[in-house]
């Protein structure tokens, strides 16, 4: 990765970020042994890596990537795919692309059939079908897209088309009923694979970003129409969206016996017979993470003391949240601040932390490190307390007050001004540690940090200043 960039992009990765390469093989360890049809989801919020969880067990499964069917940049760094699998023919989709379809399990059908079609043609000599029945089974397909889209759509076969039209002639002069083109799907599928070992593993990501009732309609749709011996769906999903937009587009209402949350998650279970919830990063993973995306990134002349400084913050307090997404906005913050700020390579105003019995060395940190990165934080993630330090560096009090507080919401609730902090959660009632979202960002993750705070140390006030001094 070139050194000169200063931000990265959201593209998700097929690297694992967050160590969870356990997780991975044991869903891909399902996706082998389980016993079709079934339906398998990845649940996680948004921004945690879904998307990358999925192309990971696409690789492990094909030694493929999804998007380009190349190998991963970094393949170098690895052993390889430790669960390739002759027998898995993989199919991606993208279904928020589709969510303004009348129909989208149409094209979900019709990427299965394109799909289908490159693979017969990339299997052996030996295991091709004959051209007739290769014939037959893509009328098949057609037959089966036809009755999903209402008669609306057919798909064109190129120079084939014609011999197919005689084919059909030849063999559906009349409608099929729905089982029988259940049936003759199940077989087409069967043979297209090449036998009862192999199954059609067929991966849907971002159903959580479609409209209530383009989910619906797809969800619906797979139910439908692929739910064969030979088929396993894996979803990437938040599965707090997917049933919020499911109660939407179902209408459900609580009733005496079933409240509309659970009426949702029911309906989802049919379709989803196995939920896995991404594994939470711990602190040092998301540091690790936070450090390995910063270290490419051009920072200044003093990266390594920068770098060297940063570590000791997140060693010492665990401020980032639990979301790839996130953490890499700020990254790019940081970057950015870092190499507009001349911060030297000295390590002054320094704020005692850890024990007593610790190393004078390693009781000690760099106070403009930790505010840089308490700053950051807020400025990414809590916008009208951003702003009340942009207009007042002096409101820095206020914050250290608010994270020290026995109850802060009440603080919040009773003083107008601390106003800026109405749309963000407290982590902490003084000394004790509240139930929160770990990968949402209006929580406060700087309790911690403002208790080791000093702001009467001098020059904060200029500190923070010239943090906003930075237009860009």
């Amino acid at each position: 990765m070139p050194t000169n960039k200063l931000s990265h992009n959201d593209a998700p990765v097929v690297e694992d970020a967050f160590q969870q390469k356990a997780f991975i093989q044991r869903i891909c360890k399902v996706v082998k042994e389980c016993r079709p049809p079934k339906g398998i989801a990845i649940n996680g919020y948004w921004g945690t890596g879904k998307t990358s969880a999925l192309m990971q067990v696409y690789y492990q499964l094909s030694g493929k990537h999804p998007y380009n069917g190349e190998l991963p940049n970094n393949d170098e760094k690895n052993t390889g795919p430790s669960e390739l699998s002759k027998n898995i023919v993989p199919v991606w989709f993208e279904a928020w692309r589709y969510q303004h379809e009348a129909l989208p399990i149409v094209a979900l059908l019709n990427e299965i059939r394109e799909q289908l079609d490159l693979w017969e043609k990339f299997k052996g000599e030996t295991e091709k079908l004959s051209g007739v029945a290769w014939l037959g089974t893509l009328s098949v397909f057609d037959e089966v897209i036809k009755a999903a889209s209402g008669g609306l759509f057919s798909p064109k076969m190129g120079n084939l088309q014609k011999a197919g039209n005689n084919w059909e002639a030849q063999h559906y002069s009349q409608p099929l009923p729905t089982q029988k083109i259940h049936n003759l799907f199940e077989e087409a599928v069967c043979k297209s694979l090449g036998g009862k070992s192999k199954r059609l593993v067929i991966f849907v990501d971002d159903l959580d970003r479609c409209t209530p009732a383009a989910a619906l309609r797809l969800l619906e749709g797979i139910k439908v129409y692929l739910n064969l011996e030979s088929c396993v769906v894996i979803f990437g999903m938040d599965q707090r969206q997917i049933e919020r937009a499911l109660k939407k587009a179902l209408d459900l209402n609580d009733t005496a016996e079933y409240s509309d949350d659970n009426q949702a998650r029911e309906y989802l279970e049919k379709i989803c017979q196995d939920i896995y919830h991404l594994p939470l990063p711990d602190q040092a993973a998301k540091s690790s993470y936070f450090m390995g995306l910063l270290s490419p990134l051009y920072v200044g002349e003093n990266k390594k003391h920068y770098q060297r400084c940063l570590q000791q913050v997140l060693d010492r307090y665990d401020c980032l949240p639990a979301n790839p997404r996130k953490i890499k906005a700020l990254v790019n913050r940081t970057s950015t601040v870092l190499s507009a700020l001349d911060l030297g390579d000295g390590r002054d105003n320094l704020i005692k932390m850890g024990t007593t019995s610790e190393e004078e060395e390693n009781l000690l940190i760099s106070r403009k490190y930790v505010l840089l990165m308490a700053l950051t934080i807020i400025y990414c993630f809590h916008r009208q307390l951003n702003e009340q330090l942009e207009k007042d560096p002096s409101y820095i009090d206020k914050v250290i007050i608010y994270a020290k507080d026995l109850d802060p919401k009440k603080l919040v609730e009773t003083y107008s001004i601390y106003r800026p902090f109405q749309t963000i959660l407290p982590a902490m009632n003084g000394d004790a540690k509240l139930p929160a979202n770990p990968s949402d960002s209006n929580v406060f993750r700087l309790h911690d940090v403002f208790r080791d705070f000093d702001a009467s140390i001098g020059n904060c006030d200029q500190e923070i200043a010239a943090f906003y001094a930075i237009k860009s």
